[in-house]
Formats: structure tokens, C-alpha cells, sequence
């Protein structure tokens, strides 16, 4: 062999020896015959976590696990004879025990003049995990896919005829084309739950056989908007989709749906396949549809209700109140203190009975006015969330005109107790000026008539002067019980009538040396009801003796004028008058008028000012002598 030629081998001899040791895939030669190995490459040391040296020493059997060796044996067997090239996914041991997986090919050679196997072992290991991994995922995705209540589906879009139509045609004309070749490619089998069809059923029909026919527009514009999407902007940027329509099952009936949906393209952005989920929330509509129509009724009834309903939060700011108040609309209501709304004097109680509540968590009961002028009961209810107490429901009931009544019981009562003890220092100075005048005098005469027997027959003449003025106590003792008589009722009220009394009442503070009293009157010289005379007459009578008492007028003017059913008292002085806010409560002479014209059922207006005199206007209602009346004092 010539030297050039002898080059030229060592040469391809030094790169065939680079090829084999470098060769990302390994290689072992094994004899044919007692298949140990006699050369093995870096790739495979590798592989298997030999050196070389320790490779040299092991055969085909000590490199793969012992359950799998009657398959490795059958495998060298076919690859000896010439039966097979290459065995894929072959069990390989690493010298640490890990098993690692290896297509294996090989091919005869004669090796230092033995026939052999030439093995290359092509590592799988991680492609062979990739796919468990993804078998695995597979197998889970699929059972969840086949457990899960929700309908799963997919739809394999027309693809030819999408490409053929994509960019050229309207968004319409592919929507079209999409629902006139609808096939659903696969359904879970929560389809016939739902909807009553098998899954192999459900690839069968169309989508107008499941979707109510009022949807099918709503689908079709869905798609048509989709088609729609701008080639600028991001392949995704249209691929979710969410509807709510209504589903006609298998058996006709009606469900409503929630459907998901997302778009898959291809890489020019042509729309494939279609991935659907399709919920069943035909019972949480029924649901929603009852809530709705509860909270309508609630909301009527709250609305309706006598009581102001109000909920609060832990600030105590209103969050919802049953109706407007007081020319406030319910919308100006919502986020204001609601102790704004009450009188100064009642917020700090208040404020401690919904601090109670919020600390105890039972419900709480206060009252307080409003600064409408309005009394509320109110009950504080706490209302307790997964965080504790949230919010506070308050229960207000108008008590007003209970608290009026009840005021007007107080007053009732307080002028009872001052009637009562009218009539009682009135009982008490008849008493006293029957006690005084009345008695002492008739004791007096009684005392002169006992003496008279005794003195006539001892001296007649001191005798008859003490009859003579026995005579005249008797006399005084009845003009006192007549004085007596007339201030309780005057004869002449029952005698002559109201006009007369009046008229009486007049002559008596003239007597006095009064000042002038000018009295005007219209009323028929006839009797009216006693109540109502006794009733005018008091009230001239009061008014007339606080005006000559009280008034340093020169003149008074009293008039008593019939208006239709109605009688008009006048009683007018031009002195010094008063600030009538200042009269105290317990002098009853304006207070009794005003409760003896109210006992009537009348009117009364008292007009008075200091230096402008005074006028008392009374309005009293006409009834018939015979007929039925008030009571009056």
C-alpha cells in the first residue's frame, strides 16, 4: 500500500472513530453468539451510567431489566436472523437501577473476526414522559370532561369553504355557512342529562333542532360580529364568546343555557373548530325569577307599610328606607347620618341604645322626636353576617298621635285639677261668706228673737228694739242669700234670659263706678239651651271682670251677635293689655275660657298687647233649647 494511499485510510479510519464516540446516539457492538458487548461508544456510557470499562464487562442481559428480558431475547434473536432492523421502545437499567427507554437498530458486522451486532440506541426516555404526561392528562381531562354537569362540546367548522370564503366574503355569508353546516364533533355525556341525547345522538343533529328558534338570530349575530374581528389586532382578541339563550331538549321542553365559547384558528387566523361549555341554569333562572318577584312583594309590602323601615350600616348611615319623609325623596335619604334627622335632644340616647345593640347584638327600643316634629317608637335590630353584626334594621312607628293624645290626657287632667280646685276655693268662699255673713246673721237674729221673750215682760220698750233689729239681720241674711244665689246662677238667667243677665252683669260693675260699658247684642228675647247661656254668660262675666279689674280702660264694649248657627261673643277694651305668651297656665280666667268654649265645640281668639288693649272673640255653635249639648262648666 502506497504511503498516500495508507494516509488517506488512517484518516478515514480517525473520522469514523470521531463519528463513533461523538455520536449523540449510542452504540454497542455485541458478538452474535455469547452477546457480550466488545466496543461501546461515549453516548452510551452515558446513557447508561457506565464507564467504558464497565461496559466491556456486561452482555445484552445485564443491561435490561430481568421482566423484560425474554422480550429483549426474542428482539436480538430477529435482529441475528435478520428478521428485524429496529425495536422500538426498549427497556434499558442504568447502573444506578433507573430505567431509561431506547429505540434500538442494528445492523451485522464482522468485528475482529467475529460476526456481530452493530446496536444504535436512540434514548426515548423524555419523549416517552412527554407522553405519559400527556396520556395522563389526556386520560384526566378526559374523565373531567366526562363527569362534569356541564355539556362539553366541540364543532368542526366547514374548513374548504371558510378558507375559500375568508377575506373575500361578508361576516354574514360565513356566519351562514357556519350554521348551515353545524355538526357538533364531540358532547360529553352530560348531553343527555341535560338535554336528553346521547352523545353519538347529539353529532346527529342540527343547531336548529336545539336552539329555540328566537336564538338562532342571536347566534347569528354573535358569528357575524365575530367574523367581524380587525386582521390588526391579536389572533385572540375575538376568540370568547358568552350567550345566555334558550335550548329546546329532546323531549321538547325548554332549558335555559349559559354557553362559553371559544374560537380555534389556524395559523392565518381562519376559524377552525369552535369549543363550547353549555350550563343548565334553567333553575337558577326560576330561582332569580321567584327572588325577583319576592323582592317586589317584600319591596311593595315595606313600601306599604304604616311603619318607616330603615337599614343602616355600623355608622348608623342610612343604606335603604321604605319610603320618602317629609318632602325628602328616599334617594336624598340613602347615605345620610340618620341622627341628623333627630331633634338635638334625643340623639345622644339614641346614639347609646344602637351602641348597645352593635355591643349585645339583641335588639334595642328607644323614642325619640324627629325634626319634622314627629314622635317614633323605634326598635334597633342588629342584623349578624359571616363577619358579625353588618348592618341595623330600624323599625319606627309614628307614635305622634298617641304622644298627643297622651299630652292632651295631661292637660285634661292638669285643668280638671285646676277646675276642681276652682270650684273648690268656690265651695270654700261660700263657706266662709256663708259662715261670715250668712250664718252669723240668722244666729244674730235667733239670739235677739230668744232674748225678746225675756226682756218684754222686764223693760217692753228694749224689748221691740231687739226685735226690730233682729228684724232687720233677717232682713241683711236674706239679701246675702239672694248675693249668694246670683253668683252661683243668677235668677235672672232663668227668669229673663241671657240678653238680661248681661245686661245685669253690666249694671252691677256701673254701680261700682266701673267704666263705661257699651253693650250691642242681636239676640231674640228668648231662652236658649241652659249650657250655652250659662256658657256666655261666664264668659262676659270673666272677660268683663278682668277688663275693669286689669285693663285702666276707659271704656269697655261688649257685644253678643247671632251669625247664622253660630252665637259671637265680643268683648273689647282699649287699656293697658298684655303679652298674652307670658300668662302663666295656672290663672285660669283666659284658660277657662278657652276650655269652656272648647267643651262647646267653639272658637275663641284672644288678641292683646302691651299699650293696645285687648279683644276676645268667641264663636260659639247654636243649638235648640230642648236639644242635646255639650256639657259645659
Amino acid at each position: 500500500m502506497s504511503g498516500a494511499n495508507k494516509s488517506a485510510l488512517q484518516q478515514t479510519n480517525e473520522e469514523l472513530r470521531v463519528l463513533y464516540d461523538e455520536s449523540a446516539e449510542g452504540i454497542i457492538i455485541a458478538d452474535l453468539q455469547g452477546r457480550r458487548f466488545h466496543r461501546v461508544n461515549r453516548a452510551i456510557c452515558r446513557m447508561l451510567g457506565y464507564t467504558g470499562e464497565e461496559m466491556l464487562s456486561l452482555s445484552v442481559e445485564d443491561i435490561h431489566p430481568a421482566d423484560s428480558l425474554p422480550h429483549v431475547s426474542a428482539a436480538f434473536k430477529a435482529m441475528s436472523e435478520r428478521r428485524l432492523k429496529c425495536v422500538r421502545d426498549i427497556p434499558c437499567l442504568r447502573k444506578d437501577g433507573v430505567l431509561v427507554y431506547a429505540d434500538v437498530s442494528a445492523t451485522h458486522i464482522t468485528y475482529q473476526g467475529r460476526a456481530c451486532l452493530l446496536g444504535f440506541f436512540h434514548d426515548i426516555t423524555e419523549r416517552k414522559q412527554t407522553i405519559e404526561l400527556l396520556r395522563a392528562s389526556d386520560d384526566r381531562y378526559r374523565a373531567i370532561a366526562d363527569n362534569v354537569a356541564d355539556v362539553i362540546w366541540t364543532v368542526e367548522f366547514p374548513t374548504e369553504i371558510l378558507k375559500q370564503l375568508w377575506g373575500k366574503a361578508a361576516p354574514a355569508e360565513l356566519a351562514d355557512a357556519v350554521l348551515n353546516h353545524w355538526r357538533f364533533s364531540y358532547v360529553n355525556p352530560a348531553a343527555e342529562r341535560v338535554f336528553g341525547y346521547t352523545p353519538e345522538e347529539s353529532k346527529t343533529i342540527l343547531l336548529h333542532d336545539l336552539v329555540a328558534p328566537e336564538a338562532i338570530a342571536l347566534a347569528r349575530n354573535a358569528l357575524i360580529e365575530d367574523f367581524s374581528w380587525d386582521a390588526s389586532q391579536p389572533a385572540d382578541a375575538y376568540q370568547k364568546r358568552f350567550l345566555e339563550v334558550e335550548c329546546r331538549a329532546k323531549d321538547g321542553s325548554y332549558r335555559w343555557c349559559e354557553i362559553v365559547s371559544t374560537y380555534m384558528r389556524d395559523e392565518e387566523g381562519v376559524p377552525i373548530s369552535l369549543l363550547g361549555i353549555t350550563r343548565d341554569v334553567t333553575e337558577r333562572r326560576r330561582a332569580e325569577r321567584a327572588l325577583r318577584e319576592s323582592e317586589a312583594t317584600l319591596r311593595g309590602l315595606f313600601e306599604n307599610l304604616p311603619d318607616l323601615v330603615m337599614m343602616l350600616d355600623r355608622d348608623a348611615n342610612i343604606q335603604f328606607i321604605n319610603r320618602a319623609q317629609s318632602g325628602i325623596s328616599r334617594e336624598e335619604h340613602i347615605g345620610e347620618y340618620i341622627y341628623n334627622f333627630a331633634s338635638p335632644e334625643y340623639r345622644e340616647s339614641s346614639r347609646r341604645a344602637l351602641d348597645r345593640a352593635l355591643a349585645t347584638g339583641q335588639p334595642q327600643t328607644t323614642e325619640l322626636r324627629c325634626i319634622f316634629g314627629n314622635w317614633w317608637s323605634s326598635r334597633i335590630v342588629p342584623i349578624v353576617g359571616e363577619n358579625g353584626i353588618e348592618n341595623i334594621i330600624v323599625i319606627s312607628t309614628d307614635v305622634t298621635q298617641g304622644r298627643l293624645a297622651a299630652e292632651a290626657v295631661k292637660k285634661e287632667q292638669r285643668l280638671l285639677r285646676q277646675l276642681l280646685e276652682l270650684h273648690e276655693r268656690e265651695r270654700r268662699l261660700i263657706s266662709y261668706e256663708i259662715h261670715d255673713g250668712f250664718a252669723q246673721q240668722l244666729t244674730g237674729a235667733l239670739y235677739r228673737l230668744q232674748a225678746f221673750r225675756e226682756t218684754l215682760a222686764r223693760d217692753a220698750a228694749e224689748a221691740w228694739k231687739g226685735f226690730d233689729s233682729a228684724v232687720n239681720l233677717l232682713t241683711r241674711a236674706i239679701d246675702e242669700a239672694r248675693r249668694l244665689i246670683s253668683g252661683l246662677r243668677p235668677p235672672v238667667l232663668d227668669e229673663l234670659g241671657i240678653v238680661d243677665a248681661v245686661q245685669y252683669i253690666i249694671y252691677e260693675h256701673r254701680k261700682d263706678g266701673g267704666p263705661e260699658i257699651e253693650f250691642e247684642h242681636d239676640l231674640p228675647h228668648r231662652h236658649l239651651a241652659p249650657s250655652l247661656e250659662s256658657t256666655v254668660f261666664r264668659i262676659v262675666q270673666e272677660s268683663l271682670q278682668n277688663a275693669c279689674r286689669h285693663s285702666r280702660s276707659d271704656k269697655i264694649r261688649v257685644a253678643l251677635i247671632q251669625h247664622d248657627d253660630h252665637i259671637h261673643i265680643d268683648v273689647r277694651d282699649w287699656g293697658i293689655g298684655f303679652d298674652s305668651d307670658a300668662v302663666e297656665e295656672e290663672q285660669f280666667g283666659l284658660q277657662g275660657i278657652r276650655e269652656r268654649v272648647r267643651l262647646l265645640e267653639g272658637s275663641v281668639t284672644i288678641e292683646s298687647a302691651p299699650t293696645e288693649g285687648t279683644r276676645i272673640s268667641v264663636r260659639l255653635p247654636l243649638f235648640g233649647g230642648d236639644g242635646d249639648a255639650p256639657a259645659a262648666l
